[in-house]
């Protein structure tokens, strides 16, 4: 009788997670660890979240994530160490860099039955584990999950589809962020109520084309939202090819990468109408076209940011009334940051900080003091190890970051990240990388060819902004070399070898997939 190597490894791989779960310190015990909700956005800035006190201030509308900003944490120095979908989501859930996980763009796949995820830890350790919403990694990456339903890619922001557990599809009624939130609450009322939970709640919202919930249509109607003040940035002493390449601009004449364009017509160019209503700019200037279109794509964004904090304040006001909050580990984050006209841009993927920085908040009053402020530096390689902590899991040694729970508690530990490495690979953004440390963010740009355009240098508390230019000041001549060597020495340590850096010609990426498309 001939042998079935598959029902072989499927029952010996059911064994071994039996196994884990039956060696688990919590298998015999009653399971008291905290559950953990994780709530993610997409392309949310800190600038648009009341709590980080922007120039924004004032008009941003988020109630319910500054509470948990106010009665927990707030970090302030947090990085994406890729900032874009695909890359930083992989990260997120596998605590390693996109050269160890193999997710340099949005064209290739993440198997997790090669890199151990989050969830599938907690899933061992006894936790139930579920993600429901936009998931956008392509590949076999689901493992660790009793329930998933998500998108793989952008999703609808108008009565979305969800692929689920099963091979099921789950049609929702409604707006986006209200509808994966009644299906979030849904896996939530069906849950085991005698073990721990950990959802990822994700969030479709609040990428393009920013589609706001029709209940907030009014809000910001008559308000001028104060513009930054690179809005009109002329990219003088920087590297020529470098930040003024960057094609996502708010206007450029005659560019097909111009969202005045987009909100003129539709997102391609040709006649239609934008998703929330058509911007007229015949017979304006550039610089009134530019304005024109900074208001309507902030109004539209702050909207849609609304709509995502009114789901969050739905889940915080469940967990109440369950009477499980405060065993309730609750997390705002976002994939990375976005351009909210800084330099005249939108979108993200440019290594300077209003794309880069990524917003994170944690509330868990048992160990957490109300109004704690992290100014540590933290990326999003670190996020797999915290949640793994969080959940007293044992977390996996192949893991490339730290865990930052214990600076979200306040307990006393050095805390050993003092730099961290930018690496950019795809298109609309000339290839660079680059290191951020505490004071100062070093990028190297580079041609298709793999040459040396140059670098750029800020001083990130003395020109917040990142519009002068140092590297090529003599004053500054030892940071560079310092940071060069730092930078070096950081690539070294986590395994970044030349034939990997975006600089490479060697370096090949698959093709685009129709599931992969941003």
């Amino acid at each position: 009788m001939p042998i079935n190597v598959q029902f072989l490894k499927n029952n010996t791989m059911q064994f071994i997670a039996g196994l884990s779960l039956i060696l688990s310190p919590h298998a015999f015990s009653q399971d008291t660890r905290p559950n953990i909700l994780y709530i993610m956005a997409d392309d949310h800035a800190v600038e648009a979240i009341g709590a980080y006190a922007t120039h924004l201030k004032g008009y941003v509308d988020t109630p319910n994530i500054d509470a948990l900003a106010k009665q927990g944490a707030l970090f302030t120095n947090v990085h994406a160490v890729n900032a874009l979908c695909a890359p930083s989501r992989a990260t997120i859930i596998t605590g390693l860099y996109s050269h160890k996980h193999g997710v340099y763009t949005l064209r290739e796949e993440l198997d997790t039955s090669k890199h151990k995820s989050v969830a599938q830890v907690l899933q061992n350790d006894g936790y139930q584990t579920a993600v429901i919403g936009k998931w956008h990694v392509p590949g076999d990456n689901l493992h660790g999950y009793d329930y998933f339903a998500i998108t793989h890619s952008q999703g609808s922001y108008q009565n979305p589809t969800l692929n689920a557990t099963g091979n099921k599809k789950v049609k929702l009624k409604g707006y986006v962020s209200d509808a994966y939130t009644d299906h979030q609450i849904d896996w939530l009322n069906q849950r085991d109520k005698n073990k721990p939970f950990f959802l990822m709640a994700h969030h479709k919202a609040v990428h393009g084309p920013w589609e706001y919930p029709k209940r907030h249509e009014d809000l910001y109607k008559d308000i001028t939202i104060p513009e930054p003040e690179t809005l009109f940035d002329d990219y003088k002493g920087r590297v020529d090819g470098g930040v003024n390449a960057t094609q996502s601009r708010i206007h450029q004449a005659d560019s097909k990468g111009s969202l005045s364009l987009w909100l003129s017509t539709n997102k391609k160019g040709k006649k239609g109408v934008w998703a929330t209503g058509q911007l007229d700019i015949k017979g304006k200037t550039d610089e009134e076209i530019t304005k024109a279109t900074y208001q309507k794509y902030m109004k539209d964004y702050l909207r849609a940011v609304k709509g995502v904090d009114d789901n969050v304040g739905r889940l915080i006001e469940y967990l109440k009334a369950e009477g499980i909050l405060e065993n309730t580990i609750v997390i705002y984050t976002s994939d990375q940051g976005m351009y909210l006209g800084e330099h005249g841009f939108f979108d993200k993927r440019l290594g300077l900080n209003p794309a880069v920085q990524m917003p994170f908040v944690v509330r868990y009053p048992q160990s957490i003091k109300a109004g704690t402020v992290v100014d540590e530096m933290v990326n999003n390689v670190d996020f797999a190890e915290t949640l793994i902590s969080m959940g007293e899991a044992e977390v996996p040694a192949e893991m490339q970051g730290y865990s930052f729970w214990d600076l979200a508690q306040g307990k006393a530990a050095k805390w050993p990240r003092e730099q961290t490495v930018y690496t950019w690979y795809s298109s609309s953004v000339t290839k660079h990388y680059g290191i951020i440390n505490k004071d100062y963010r070093l990028l190297k740009y580079f041609n298709k060819k793999g040459d040396a355009l140059g670098i750029d240098l800020y001083h990130r508390h003395n020109d917040k902004a990142e519009i002068n230019n140092l590297a090529n000041n003599p004053e500054y001549a030892e940071i560079v070399t310092k940071l060069e060597k730092n930078l070096a020495e950081e690539a070294k340590s986590i395994g970044l070898t030349q034939d990997l850096m975006p600089s490479s010609t060697t370096l090949k990426f698959s093709k685009i997939s129709k599931s992969s498309k941003h």
